[in-house]
């Protein structure tokens, strides 16, 4: 567990105060204990003198009986002590014992009164007689003509009591001042430690991009300068973060705003920024910051060449990638990573495709009429056939001619229809009288062995002019690849609930593969090409009714199923 600021200042406030008492503890009790010790022993040495004016006054009273005469008087232990160290009386020895007691010559008190010539010899140690702690005071005296040393012993209890006393005083005394010293440290590491525990709480809470809030002034200069420090910090750096935010949306925005798409990759290749193209084109989960290739992109190719970028200066290459045509140019960073963008080139693929188709299928459609032209013109001139022979070239050459410049009309329609150079002007238009009017457009050209019928009435939005050619192209369509005998109905519903009226033309003719119905709507394709150049067909007819129908808002549909018929569907907005 980790302990907080304030039990760091509480421990050091209490180790201090601790020490402090015990410091004053073993002051005191060093300081009484001398001052009682200098005391006790002048005391002691009135008792000596005491002593030698009470032998003075007795001098036929033999030493040991003296001696206890004397502590009767005065309380301490009293020893008579010839110069050759032997003990004359003692008042804590039995008189029968005298005689057992070991030489004191060489006490120490004994040898500054006898050696060094001290007045009155102190000394201090434990009796053995007693078994107690005894200050010893010794003076030379005459006693009965005789130089004498009078010792007096008298018991250090006193002083080591009082000590002790005074010592356990100042002892509760430290520790009660020590307690209410410990409330009051405690309370002021815990008013010092607060300011530091908000800072850190502060600075937790910007980890989490937290910027709410200030550390309030502490009443401390030093915390108050870092409060300040902090506050002004916090401020700064939640204004950078707003601003690299900011701009950070800017350029994602910048960059979602970009047609080609665009994958940063970090060095490690995971996935750092990606554009809403990119994700689009690689069908990526908006949240994939800081995800491995591998969990977000299945492709081993596509997954291969991403990574590729990150080890390789400068790449380009043309991929594959969930159906479409994407161009792939990566660049290595100096700092590690790499920027890949993605073209989307599909459509300029497609267009080449059909750029390259329709140059082929023009030619083509160019070439037959103009070759058949040529022969029947070549025959005309160079040989003189007959009457007959001569209206028939001629009828050929004017059947081809027509079918040039059909070809022609339609190319300069579907020309004017893609480039945006038709606009439709929509209008409530009555769709049976339209298609009746197309229907007479065709019957000019020769349609009267296909029976024809009109079921239904209902007006749409559309441009008339533009709806007559829709109509005119489905039904020479229709004619075109139904028997002799055979039928062509138009059926028109509208559905007013949704809002559209959709118009069915429907035959009984060969019908089209199922292969074929999905490109039958392209430019020059024919789902029988041998038949349709026989019968006089561009193969751009129903291109020109898909983009004529599309500008006014509606949509067409094929079904059809080989030999049974074909129905081509067209949705027009209700009028």
């Amino acid at each position: 567990m980790r302990l907080r600021i304030h039990h760091y200042l509480f421990a050091g406030f209490l180790g201090v105060v601790g020490l402090l008492v015990l410091l004053v503890v073993l002051l005191v009790g060093s300081g009484l204990r001398r001052e009682l010790r200098q005391t006790f022993r002048s005391d002691v040495g009135r008792q000596v003198a005491l002593a030698e004016a009470v032998a003075s006054a007795s001098p036929s009273v033999g030493p040991d009986s003296l001696a206890r005469v004397i502590t009767d008087r005065i309380g301490y232990r009293v020893t008579f002590i010839d110069t050759l160290g032997v003990v004359l009386g003692d008042s804590y020895v039995d008189p029968a014992q005298i005689g057992d007691v070991e030489n004191h010559f060489d006490r120490p008190e004994v040898q500054g009164v006898l050696r060094r010539g001290e007045v009155v010899s102190f000394a201090e140690r434990a009796s053995a007689t007693v078994g107690e702690s005894l200050l010893y005071a010794a003076r030379l005296i005459t006693l009965g003509d005789r130089p004498v040393v009078l010792r007096i012993a008298a018991p250090e209890t006193a002083i080591d009591a009082t000590v002790s006393g005074v010592q356990r005083t100042v002892a509760l005394t430290g520790l009660l001042a020590m307690l209410v010293s410990l409330v009051a440290a405690y309370g002021l590491s815990l008013a010092l430690a607060r300011p530091i525990v908000l800072l850190a709480d502060r600075a937790k809470r910007l980890r989490k991009d937290d910027f709410s809030g200030t550390v309030p002034d502490p009443g401390v200069r030093e915390l108050q300068d870092l409060s300040t420090a902090f506050n002004r910090l916090t401020e700064e750096l939640r204004g950078r973060i707003s601003e690299l935010g900011r701009e950070r949306d800017e350029m994602q925005t910048l960059i979602d705003c970009m047609a080609e798409g665009v994958v940063a990759l970090t060095a490690d290749a995971r996935l750092l920024r990606t554009n809403r193209t990119a994700r689009a084109l690689l069908g990526l989960p908006d949240t994939q910051a800081s995800a491995p290739l591998g969990t977000v992109i299945r492709d081993a190719e596509l997954r291969r060449a991403f990574e590729d970028s990150v080890s390789q200066t400068e790449q380009s290459r043309e991929m594959m990638i969930r159906g479409r045509n994407v161009l792939m140019a990566s660049r290595a960073l100096d700092l590690g990573g790499s920027v890949t963008t993605l073209l989307d080139i599909t459509e300029l693929r497609t267009l080449e495709r059909v750029r390259r188709d329709f140059v082929a299928n023009a030619s083509h459609e160019l070439k037959t009429p103009l070759t058949s032209i040529r022969g029947f013109a070549e025959t005309l001139v160079d040989d003189d056939p007959p009457e007959a022979v001569r209206r028939e070239f001629l009828s050929k050459i004017r059947s081809n001619t027509l079918r040039l410049q059909r070809l022609v009309d339609d190319l300069l329609d579907l020309s004017r229809l893609e480039s945006g150079g038709w606009s439709a002007r929509v209008e409530p238009v009555p769709v049976a009288a339209v298609v009746s009017e197309a229907w007479d457009l065709v019957n000019e050209e020769g349609a009267d062995a296909v029976a024809f019928a009109i079921e239904g009435e209902a007006a749409a939005l559309a441009d008339r002019g533009g709806l007559v050619q829709v109509f005119r192209n489905l039904l020479e369509n229709a004619v075109r690849h139904v028997p002799d005998g055979g039928r062509v109905r138009v059926t028109i519903d509208s559905e007013v609930s949704h809002g559209i009226v959709v118009i069915a033309v429907t035959d009984n003719g060969e019908g089209i593969p199922g292969h074929s119905l999905p490109r039958i709507f392209e430019r020059f394709y024919r789902a029988d090409s041998a038949r349709a150049r026989d019968s006089g067909g561009t193969g751009l007819g129903l291109a020109i009714v898909k983009h004529l129908v599309l500008a006014m808002g509606g949509d067409v549909r094929a079904e059809s199923r080989l030999g049974a018929g074909t129905t081509i569907r067209v949705t027009l907005p209700v009028a």
